[in-house]
């Protein structure tokens, strides 16, 4: 998805507690939902259980302890707050003896994780397709809004998840990635077929949905709101924007890619609309002979 800034090894938090040797971060620090971490701390307190009902512990496992009672070993500043760990933060020393949900800056923290949904945009219906007319747009589909202090907060538009239907996956960037415009900066898979989506704007990647993370239907199902992909700090922002669509060029470009579609559907499978008619959600889904590959290079201008 682009390069890692600035850490290239995403050591896991269980490593560099020292409860394990090596094992590197594959879930974002995102300890809630990774099984890796409900493991061992299940183990962890399984071990607790039986030391405290004197029964004897063997094996590997036998030495698994918190990754917290593992740091409160450590004696001033080598006692560093779990956000300095993940890389979150440069340096912050733990006050609290790890017991996160009593430290006011952990909470702080965690608050600032769950970013707030996005101001709908305005919206104007082609064809059924909801086409946002106060966000940029890319022509690989992807959405592009303006926020405060200069972010740029990225989706895929309601065109590219009616054509292509619900995802099984979203493949998303990690935070520190670099965006390119034009390169991929993305990909959905559905029924284990991939599609590459390009990026709309250079720059870091500073926050990602974790909902989408854990529901990738969300980008069909809402794309404007709930279903938001991350946030980006651009780097060429200027320039970016002058090779996006806005306002009634968005309604205009959106129209031409439906009557191709329109053309694809009736020259391939024979569909044609009525007067005034919508083009069926999930069109990959009701025509697969259309071709994933075909929608994908036609439409997202990958594959």
């Amino acid at each position: 998805m682009g390069q890692k800034t600035p850490r290239e090894n995403k050591y896991c938090i269980w490593m560099q507690a020292g409860v394990v040797k090596y094992k590197l971060c594959d879930h974002n620090y995102d300890c809630n939902t990774c099984p890796f971490d409900q493991a061992m701390a299940k183990t962890a307190e399984h071990n607790i259980a039986l030391r405290q009902a004197g029964k004897p512990m063997t094996g590997k496992k036998a030495e698994i302890v918190a990754w917290q009672d593992k740091m409160r070993q450590r004696a001033g500043l080598d006692q560093q707050c779990r956000h300095m760990l993940t890389g979150r933060i440069p340096a912050y020393y733990c006050a609290y003896n790890y017991e996160c949900w009593r430290c006011p800056f952990d909470q702080m923290l965690e608050e600032q994780l769950e970013v707030f949904t996005p101001r709908r945009p305005q919206v104007q219906e082609i064809f059924g397709f909801q086409v946002p007319t106060s966000t940029y747009l890319h022509c690989g589909h992807a959405w592009a809004a303006l926020e405060n202090a200069g972010r740029i907060r990225v989706g895929l538009d309601d065109f590219s998840q009616r054509l292509l239907g619900p995802a099984d996956e979203m493949q998303l960037p990690d935070i520190g990635d670099q965006s390119r415009q034009g390169q991929m900066g993305l990909a959905l898979a559905r029924n284990h077929k991939k599609a590459a989506v390009m990026a709309p704007v250079d720059g870091i990647i500073e926050a990602v949905n974790p909902k989408v993370r854990r529901q990738p239907r969300l980008a069909h199902d809402d794309p404007y709101g709930e279903g938001w992909l991350f946030v980006i700090n651009p780097t060429n922002l200027k320039p970016n924007l002058e090779n996006l669509l806005f306002g009634d060029d968005n309604l205009a470009w959106t129209d031409k890619q439906a009557h191709h579609l329109l053309g694809m559907l009736e020259s391939s499978v024979g569909v044609t609309l009525p007067d005034g008619g919508c083009i069926v959600d999930d069109v990959y889904g009701h025509y697969p002979e259309l071709g994933w590959e075909r929608l994908v290079r036609e439409f997202l201008l990958t594959g």
